[in-house]
C-alpha cells in the first residue's frame, strides 16, 4: 500500500498534472469540434433519409450501415494514415476531428431521424397548407421541434465522443490518454497512472451525464411524443 501511495504522489507531482490538464483540454477540444461535424453531417443525413430523396436517401442509408460496421480505430487510421496515399494529408487534430465526427454522424443521423419522426404529422401538413415547400416545412417547423426531442440523446452522443477520443492517440494526438501513456513510460507506474485517468474520465462523463439528465427532464415536461412519422 505504501508503494502505491508513493506511486500516486509521483504521478501527481512535478510536470505530470500539467500534462494531464493539457491532455484533458485537448480531449474536450477535439470532442466539441467532432460534435459540430457530427451534428452538421448527421442532420443532413437524417433529413435526407426522412424526406426519401431518391439518391441522397439511399446514400444516407448506405453511409450509416457502412460506418456503423467499422471500428472507430480503423476509421481514424484510414483518415490519418490512408488518405496521404491519395494526396490528402491532415495534421493529427483535424484528422481526429474528421474521423470522430464522421463516425458519430452515423449515430446522430439516427437520433435526428427519430426526433423528426416524433413530431406530429399535422405540423408539416399545416406548414404545407400555408404555402411552405416540403424542405421549408422541415427546416422552419419540424426541425426546431425535433431538436427539442433529440437534444438529450445528442448529449449522450457527446459523452460517447469524449470516451472515443481516447483512441485519437493512435494518430499521435496528445490528448488525455496519450499523455497518460507518456507518464507511464516515464514513471513505470501503470496502475497509478491509469487509475488517475479512469477517475478523470469518470468525473468528466459523470458531470456531463447529470447535465444531460437534467436537460432531458426539463425538455420532457409536458411533452407527449406521438408515434406517427412526420413527413
Amino acid at each position: 500500500m505504501t508503494e502505491v501511495l508513493e506511486g500516486f504522489r509521483t504521478v501527481l507531482s512535478g510536470e505530470y498534472p500539467r500534462l494531464l490538464l493539457s491532455g484533458l483540454g485537448l480531449t474536450l477540444a477535439v470532442s466539441v469540434c467532432a460534435l459540430v461535424v457530427s451534428v452538421l453531417v448527421g442532420t443532413a443525413l437524417g433529413a435526407a433519409r426522412v424526406l426519401r430523396v431518391p439518391v441522397l436517401g439511399r446514400l444516407g442509408d448506405a453511409y450509416v450501415t457502412v460506418v456503423r460496421g467499422i471500428p472507430l480505430i480503423v476509421l481514424l487510421s484510414v483518415v490519418y494514415y490512408g488518405l496521404p496515399t491519395l494526396g490528402v494529408t491532415l495534421p493529427d487534430f483535424p484528422a481526429a476531428v474528421l474521423a470522430l465526427g464522421l463516425y458519430s454522424a452515423a449515430y446522430t443521423s439516427e437520433i435526428v431521424r427519430g426526433g423528426i419522426s416524433s413530431v406530429p404529422a399535422g405540423q408539416a401538413e399545416a406548414a404545407r397548407s400555408l404555402g411552405l415547400s416540403r424542405g421549408q416545412a422541415l427546416r422552419f417547423v419540424v426541425l426546431p421541434q425535433a431538436w427539442r426531442v433529440a437534444l438529450p440523446a445528442l448529449g449522450n452522443e457527446f459523452i460517447s465522443l469524449i470516451l472515443g477520443s481516447s483512441l485519437a492517440s493512435a494518430v499521435t494526438l496528445q490528448e488525455l490518454f496519450s499523455q497518460g501513456r507518456y507518464i507511464t513510460n516515464a514513471t513505470y507506474r501503470q496502475f497509478e497512472v491509469y487509475a488517475v485517468l479512469a477517475l478523470v474520465y469518470f468525473g468528466l462523463t459523470f458531470v456531463l451525464s447529470r447535465v444531460v439528465r437534467g436537460l432531458e427532464a426539463r425538455l420532457s415536461r409536458g411533452v407527449t411524443l406521438p408515434e406517427r412519422r412526420v413527413i
